[in-house]
C-alpha cells in the first residue's frame, strides 16, 4: 500500500510539472487569456518566481479585481496598475472564456475536473476480477497527492463494506446524478435543507465524489472551507458537504426529497448479515460491486489483496455457502423493491386519474371564464368605437388648425412681400441720398475756387504796394536832383519842377484812393459771395432734403405704425383663436368627462352581478389621496402667499432701482428683449404642461372616484370576515378623525391666507402709491429739464450773435460749424435711439399685458379646477361615510366563506382584466393628447419664428430710418434743427419715463409670474411623484395581500377538515368515555348484586373491554398527534415546494415500508462508521471560528508550527500549498 501511495504521489507530481512546462509552452508574453475562464487578460510573465517555486503566469486583468501590482513579497516582476495584476499557474489559464461560471467558485484542478468522467466510465466497464497492483498503479489516473495514513486489513474491509451497502441499490441513482448534478442547481440534502450546488468533485478530507451545497438557511457546518482548502465561498453555517447519491436535484422527476432518502435507508440497513462476514465471495462480490461504482483502483488492489489471503484462510464450502445465503438475500432484496415500484407505478396512475379529472373541472371553468370575457370585451370594444369617433372629431379640429396655420403662413408671405417693398424704396432713397452728396461736393469745389481768387487777389494787392514803394524811392531821387537843378539853376526851373511834383503827387493820391476803393469793393463782393454760397448751400439742402426727406420720413413713420397696427391685429386675432382653440379643447375635455361617468354608469351597472370585495388597503388609499389633494390645496395657498410676498419685495427694490439703472436699461434693452422672448416660450411651455398635468389630475380624481364606487360594490361580500373587519374599522375611524382634524386645519389655514392676502393687497395699494409719487419725482425732473434746455437756447442765441460778429474770421466759422454738425449729429443719434426705444417697449408691454391676460385666464381655469376637486373631495368623504355606515351593517354569514372567496377570485380577474383594458384606453388617449399639443407647440413655435422675423425686419427698418434722420440732421438748419429736437427730446422724454415705468412693472411682474409657474410646477411634479408613490405602494400591498388571502384559504380549508376530523375523533371519545363509565356501574351492580363464581369471568370480561377502549383512546391521541405532524409537514413541504398530495402519498409509503422494516441506522460517509452520526452532522467538516481563543493551543513551545510563505497563514507547509491559489 505504500509502495502504492507513493507511486501515485510521483506520478501525479511529475504529471503536474510536466504539464505545467506544456502549459508555459503553449502561452507567450503579450497574449491574450481569460483565468479560470472568468477573468480576462493578458500575459506579462513566464517563469519562475520567488514566492514559489514552480512555473508561474503573471497576467494584467481588464478589470481591478486582481491582487496586485506585478509586485510580491518586494519582488516586482512585471509593472500594471494596482489590484489589475494576478499570479496563477499556466494550467489555469484557456484563450476562450468558460460557460457556466458562479459566482464566489474556483475551478478544481484537472485531476479532480477529470474524476467524475473517469467514474462514469468506470461504472460502465465490466469489474476485474482480480487486478493487480500493477496494472492498478499504471491505469489509474492522477490523483492530487493528498497525506494518507496506513489502514489495517480489518478497517479497510469494514470500510469497502460499508461502501458497498451503502452503494448497493443506488448505482443507478448515483449515475444519474452525475449525468444531471451541475454547477448551480438547486438540490435537496438529506430531503430536508435546501441549497444550490456550489462544487462537484473530489475533496482531502475524504475520498468519493463529492457535492458542495450552499444551503437557503444557515443549518450547515462551514463556509465552504474544509481543513483549511476552500472548495467554494458562502456565508458560515451555510456550507455543506455530502456525497452525490445523498443529494437530490428539486424537480426531478423520478425521485422526490422524501422518497430518496427512505430508499437510501432502506438499502443501507438490508445487509444487516454482511457487517463483519469473512467469507471469501462476499468480500469479492463486494469489491466488484464498490470497483463498479466508486472506481477507485487503490480500494480495489486492497480489496482483491485482502480476498486473496482470506481465500487462502477460509475453505471454500463455507464460502460458497454464506455467498449463496448472501445471494438469496440479495435476491429477495430485489424482488420486494419490483414490488414496492410496481405499488408505485399503481399510485402515479391513480394520481393522473385525479389530475385528469381536475383538469376536465379546469378546463369547464377557463370555457365559462372565456364566455364572460368575450361578453365584457364587447362592451370594451363599443368604448373603443367611441373613443374612435373622438379621435376623429379631433383629427377634423386638427384640420382646422392645419388651415389656420396656412392662413396665417400667407399672412407671412404678404409682410415678406411689404418688407421687399419698404427695402426698395430705402435702396431708392440711398440713391437720392448719395446725389445729394455730390451736389455738396460740386458746391464745396466752387467754394474752393472763390478762396483762390480771393488769395490771388491779396498777392496782386501786395505786388501793386511793392510798385507804389518803387515809385516813391524814384520821387525821393527826383526831389533830390530838384533840390540839386534848384541849387544850381534858376528859380523857374525850381516852379516848374514843384509843379511837376504836385502834379505826381495828385496821380500817386488818385491812384491810392483808386486802388483802396477797387480793394474795398473785393472785399465786400468776396464776404458777400462767402455768404451768398452758404446761404444758398443752406437753402437748396433744407429745400431739397427737408422737403424730400421730411415727406419721406413721414411716409415711412405712416408706414410703419400701419405695420405696427397690422402686427398688433394679427396677434389680437391669434390670441382670440388660441383662446378659442382652449376653450373648445376645455368644452371637449368636459365631453369626455360626461362620456366617461356614463361608462362607468354603465360598467356600475354591469357590475352589480359580480359584487367583489375590496380590501382594507383601498379604503386606506382613498384616505392618503385625500390626505395629498389637501396637501396640494395647502402647498398651493403656501405658495400664493410666498408670491405676493416676492412681489411687494420685487416692487420695492424695483422703485430704489429705478433712477440708478436708467442709463443701464438702454444699453441691455436688446438683451432683456431675447431673454423675455424666451421667457415667454418657457411659460407657454410651462402652461401647456401645467394644462396636462391639471387633465391628469381630473383623470386620477375620475379614477378614485372609480375604484370608491367599485369598492362600495364590493364591500358586500367582504363581510364575513368579522374579526379582521372589527379591527379595520378602528383604524378607519382613526384615520377619519385624523381627516376632520386635517380639514379643520385646512379651513384655518385658508381663513389665514385670506386674511393675509387682504395685508398683501393694502401693501399692493401702498406700493402703487409710492410709485405715483415716484412719477411725480420724475415729471419734476423733466421739468428741470426742459429749463436747462431754455437755457442751451438762450446760449446758443448768443452764441449765434457771436457767429454773426465773427464771420470774418473763415478758420473760426468752420471750426464752429464743424462743432456744431457733430453736436447735431449726435443729438440726431439721440433721437433715434429714443425712438427705437419707445417702439421695443411698446411692444414689450404689449406683449406682456397680453401674457398678464393669459397668466389671468389660466389662473382662474386653475381655481375653478381645484373647486372642482374639493367638491369631488366632499362627494367622495360622503360615499366613504356612506360605505362604513354599510359595513357597521354588515356583519353576519360565516358558513359560505369558501364559496364567497371563489367568486371573489373570479370577479377580482375579471375586474382586473377590465381595468387592464381600461389603462390601455387611458394610454391611447393621452398618446393622442401628448401628439396634440405637440402639433400645438409647433404651431406656436412656427408662430414665434414669424414674430421674431418680423421684429428683426422692424430692428434693420428703425436702423435704417436712424441713418435718415442722421443724414437729414446733417443738412437742416441749426436752429430749427434744435427747436424740432428739443420738442421731440421732451415728448419722446416723456413718453421714455412712461415706457420705463411700465417695463419695469411689467418685468417684476413677468418675473413673479415666472417664479409662481415655476413654483407651481415643482408642487405638481412633487404631488404626482408622491401619489405614483403611494399607488405603487398600495398595488404592492394589495398583492401581498391577495397572496396572504390565498395562503389563508388553503390553510383554513386544510384545519376546517383538521377540525372536523378531531371533532368526529373527540365524539368518538366521549361517546367510548360513556361506555367505560356505564360498563363500570355495570360492573359495580353486578358485584354488590352477585357474588358468585360467575363474577370474576364478568369482570375478567369487562377490564379486558375496558383496556380495548383504553387502547382505542389511546390510538385516538396517537393519531391526533400524527395529524399534527402532517401539519407542520406539510408547512415545511410548501417552503420546499412539494404538493401536500404527494407529501401524504410518501408518508404513507414511508408508513408501510416502516411497518415492513426496521428504521435505518446512523452512516457517515465522511468517518465510514455506523451509529455515530449521519455526513451533514460530521464534526470534520465544522468551520473552524474565525479567531480562535489563545487557550486551544497546547503545543510544546519547542515544536516547529507549519507556515506558509504564499499565503503567509499558519496550517501548512510551503511545498504542499494549494495549486489553485492565486496572487
Amino acid at each position: 500500500e505504500c509502495l502504492l501511495s507513493a507511486g501515485d504521489k510521483t506520478s501525479s507530481s511529475s504529471t503536474t510539472s510536466e504539464a505545467q512546462e506544456e502549459f508555459v509552452d503553449d502561452f507567450h508574453v503579450g497574449e491574450r487569456v481569460w483565468v479560470n475562464g472568468s477573468k480576462p487578460g493578458f500575459i506579462q510573465f513566464l517563469g519562475e518566481t520567488q514566492f514559489a517555486p514552480g512555473q508561474w503566469a503573471g497576467i494584467v486583468l481588464d478589470e481591478p479585481i486582481g491582487k496586485n501590482d506585478g509586485s510580491v513579497a518586494g519582488v516586482r516582476y512585471f509593472q500594471c496598475e494596482t489590484l489589475r495584476g494576478i499570479f496563477t499557474r499556466p494550467s489555469k489559464l484557456s484563450r476562450n472564456a468558460a460557460e457556466g461560471e458562479s459566482n464566489g467558485t474556483q475551478a478544481a484542478p484537472l485531476s479532480r475536473a477529470t474524476s467524475p468522467t473517469t467514474n462514469s466510465a468506470s461504472l460502465t466497464s465490466p469489474p476485474p476480477t482480480t487486478p493487480s497492483p500493477a496494472t492498478a498503479a499504471h491505469t489509474t489516473p492522477p490523483t492530487p497527492a493528498t497525506p494518507s495514513t496506513p489502514a489495517t486489513p480489518a478497517t479497510n474491509l469494514t470500510r469497502v463494506a460499508s461502501e458497498s451497502v451503502s452503494n448497493l441499490s443506488e448505482a443507478g441513482s448515483v449515475k444519474k446524478g452525475e449525468r444531471e448534478l451541475k454547477m448551480g442547481d438547486r438540490v435537496l440534502v438529506g430531503g430536508t435543507k435546501a441549497g444550490v450546488v456550489r462544487f462537484l468533485g473530489e475533496t482531502d478530507f475524504a475520498k468519493g465524489e463529492w457535492c458542495g451545497v450552499e444551503l437557503d438557511e444557515p443549518l450547515g457546518k462551514n463556509d465552504g472551507a474544509v481543513a483549511g482548502t476552500r472548495y467554494f465561498q458562502c456565508q458560515p453555517k451555510y456550507g455543506l458537504f455530502a456525497p452525490v447519491h445523498k443529494v437530490t436535484k428539486i424537480g426531478f422527476p423520478s425521485t422526490t426529497p422524501a422518497k430518496a432518502k427512505t430508499t437510501v435507508r432502506k438499502v443501507v440497513t438490508t445487509p444487516s448479515g454482511l457487517k463483519r462476514s469473512p467469507s471469501a465471495s462476499s468480500i469479492s462480490s463486494l469489491s466488484s460491486i464498490a470497483s463498479s461504482v466508486s472506481g477507485k483502483p487503490s480500494r480495489t488492489g486492497l480489496l482483491t489483496e485482502t480476498s486473496s489471503r482470506y481465500a487462502r484462510k477460509i475453505s471454500g464450502t463455507t464460502a460458497l455457502q454464506e455467498a449463496l445465503k448472501e445471494k438469496q438475500q440479495h435476491i429477495e432484496q430485489l424482488l420486494a423493491e419490483r414490488d414496492l415500484e410496481r405499488a408505485e407505478v399503481a399510485k402515479a396512475t391513480s394520481h393522473v386519474g385525479e389530475i385528469e379529472q381536475e383538469l376536465s373541472l379546469l378546463r369547464d371553468g377557463h370555457e365559462q371564464y372565456v364566455m364572460e370575457m368575450e361578453a365584457k370585451m364587447d362592451q370594451l370594444r363599443t368604448l373603443v368605437e367611441a373613443a374612435d369617433k373622438d379621435k376623429v372629431d379631433l383629427v377634423n379640429q386638427l384640420e382646422e388648425e392645419k388651415r389656420k396655420v396656412e392662413d396665417l403662413q400667407f399672412r407671412v408671405e404678404e409682410a415678406c412681400i411689404t418688407k421687399g417693398d419698404l427695402e426698395t424704396q430705402t435702396k431708392l432713397e440711398h440713391a437720392r441720398i448719395k446725389e445729394l452728396e455730390q451736389s455738396l461736393l460740386f458746391e464745396k469745389t466752387k467754394a474752393d475756387k472763390l478762396q483762390r481768387e480771393l488769395e490771388d487777389t491779396r498777392v496782386a494787392t501786395v505786388s501793386e504796394k511793392s510798385r507804389i514803394m518803387e515809385l516813391e524811392r524814384d520821387l525821393a531821387l527826383k526831389v533830390k536832383e530838384v533840390t540839386e537843378l534848384i541849387r544850381g539853376q534858376m528859380p523857374l526851373r525850381c516852379r516848374r519842377l514843384r509843379f511837376f511834383c504836385s502834379a505826381v503827387r495828385r496821380t500817386q493820391f488818385f491812384e491810392r484812393s483808386a486802388y483802396s476803393a477797387s480793394n474795398e469793393k473785393l472785399l465786400k463782393e468776396n464776404n458777400l459771395l462767402k455768404n451768398k454760397l452758404s446761404m444758398e448751400e443752406l437753402k437748396v439742402s433744407f429745400s431739397k432734403g427737408a422737403g424730400a426727406q421730411s415727406a419721406e420720413l413721414i411716409e415711412l413713420k405712416s408706414t410703419i405704425e400701419k405695420f405696427k397696427l397690422d402686427h398688433k391685429i394679427e396677434l389680437e386675432n391669434v390670441q382670440k383663436q388660441y383662446d378659442l382653440e382652449n376653450s373648445k379643447y376645455l368644452n371637449e375635455q368636459e365631453l369626455l368627462k360626461k362620456q366617461l361617468l356614463e361608462v362607468s354608469e354603465e360598467k356600475e351597472k354591469l357590475v352589480e352581478t359580480h359584487r367583489t370585495v375590496l380590501d382594507n388597503t383601498e379604503e386606506q388609499h382613498l384616505i392618503e389621496m385625500e390626505e395629498v389633494l389637501n396637501k396640494l390645496q395647502i402647498d398651493s395657498l403656501m405658495e400664493e402667499t410666498l408670491k405676493l410676498k416676492s412681489e411687494f419685495t420685487t416692487m420695492n427694490a424695483s422703485l430704489l432701482s429705478v433712477n440708478e439703472n436708467l442709463q443701464k436699461d438702454k444699453e441691455k434693452h436688446e438683451k432683456e428683449k431675447q431673454e423675455m422672448w424666451m421667457s415667454y416660450q418657457k411659460l407657454e411651455k410651462e402652461n401647456k404642461e401645467l394644462e396636462l398635468d391639471n387633465e391628469h389630475l381630473v383623470q386620477e380624481v375620475n379614477n378614485v372616484k372609480r375604484e370608491a364606487e367599485k369598492s362600495s360594490e364590493e364591500k358586500m361580500t367582504l363581510n364575513t370576515m368579522n374579526l379582521e373587519l372589527t379591527n379595520h374599522m378602528e383604524k378607519l375611524k382613526r384615520c377619519n378623525s385624523d381627516s376632520e382634524e386635517a380639514l379643520k386645519k385646512l379651513k384655518q389655514q385658508t381663513e389665514e391666507l385670506e386674511v393675509h392676502e387682504i395685508k398683501l393687497r393694502e401693501q399692493i395699494k401702498v406700493v402703487s402709491q409710492e410709485r405715483d409719487d415716484m412719477y411725480d419725482k420724475l415729471q419734476g425732473i423733466q421739468q428741470t429739464l426742459s429749463l436747462e434746455h431754455e437755457a442751451f437756447e438762450e446760449q446758443k442765441a448768443v452764441l449765434n450773435n457771436k457767429n454773426c460778429l465773427l464771420e470774418k474770421s473763415n478758420f473760426e466759422l468752420q471750426s464752429n460749424y464743424q462743432s456744431l454738425e457733430k453736436e447735431n449729429a449726435s443729438l440726431v443719434e439721440k433721437s433715434g435711439n429714443l425712438v427705437a426705444e419707445k417702439e421695443t417697449v411698446l411692444k414689450d408691454l404689449e406683449e406682456l399685458y397680453l401674457l398678464k391676460q393669459r397668466m389671468c385666464s389660466e389662473r382662474s381655469c386653475l381655481t375653478a379646477d381645484n373647486e372642482e376637486l374639493q367638491n369631488q373631495l366632499a362627494s367622495l368623504r360622503k360615499d366613504y361615510e356612506k360605505e362604513i355606515r354599510e359595513k357597521m351593517e354588515l356583519q353576519a354569514s360565516k358558513e359560505s366563506l369558501a364559496k364567497l372567496l371563489e367568486e371573489i377570485k373570479t370577479s377580482r380577474e375579471i375586474t382586473d382584466s377590465e381595468r387592464m383594458n381600461l389603462l390601455q384606453e387611458k394610454e391611447d388617449l393621452l398618446t393622442t393628447q401628448r401628439r396634440l399639443s405637440a402639433e400645438n407647440e409647433e404651431l406656436n413655435e412656427e408662430l414665434k419664428q414669424d414674430v421674431s422675423h418680423k421684429s428683426q425686419h422692424l430692428d434693420a427698418l428703425q436702423e435704417e430710418n436712424l441713418k435718415l434722420t442722421e443724414e437729414l440732421g446733417r443738412n437742416q438748419d441749426e436752429v430749427s434743427s434744435h427747436q424740432k429736437l428739443e420738442e421731440e427730446r421732451s415728448a419722446l422724454n416723456n413718453q421714455l419715463l412712461e415706457m420705463k415705468k411700465r417695463k419695469v412693472y411689467f418685468f417684476n411682474r413677468e418675473s413673479l409670474l415666472k417664479k409662481e409657474y415655476d413654483e407651481e410646477k415643482t408642487s405638481l411634479q412633487k404631488s404626482i411623484q408622491q401619489t405614483s408613490a403611494l399607488i405603487s405602494e398600495k398595488d404592492s400591498d394589495l398583492d401581498k395581500l391577495k397572496k396572504e388571502i390565498t395562503i389563508l384559504r388553503g390553510e383554513n380549508a386544510i384545519a376546517k377538515n383538521l377540525q372536523s376530523a378531531v371533532q368526529s375523533l373527540e365524539a368518538d371519545k366521549v361517546k367510548l368515555q360513556e361506555k367505560v363509565q356505564n360498563l363500570e356501574r355495570k360492573v359495580m351492580e353486578n358485584k354488590k348484586v352477585d357474588k358468585d363464581s360467575t363474577v370474576p369471568e364478568e369482570k375478567e370480561s369487562l377490564e379486558s373491554q375496558i383496556d380495548f377502549l383504553n387502547s382505542v383512546i389511546v390510538d385516538l391521541q396517537k393519531k391526533n398527534e400524527e395529524l399534527k405532524t402532517k401539519l407542520e409537514k406539510m408547512a415545511e413541504a410548501s417552503l420546499n415546494g412539494n404538493n401536500i398530495s404527494e407529501l401524504d402519498n410518501y408518508e404513507r409509503f414511508n408508513e408501510t415500508l416502516e411497518k415492513k422494516k426496521p428504521p435505518p441506522r446512523l452512516f457517515c460517509d465522511i468517518c465510514d462508521c455506523f451509529d455515530l452520526h449521519e455526513t451533514e452532522d460530521c464534526p470534520t467538516q465544522d468551520q473552524t471560528p474565525e479567531t480562535p481563543p489563545h487557550s486551544t493551543y497546547h503545543g510544546s513551545r519547542s515544536d516547529e508550527r507549519p507556515y506558509c510563505d504564499i499565503c503567509e497563514v499558519f496550517g501548512h507547509w510551503t511545498n504542499s500549498c494549494n495549486d489553485d491559489e492565486t496572487f
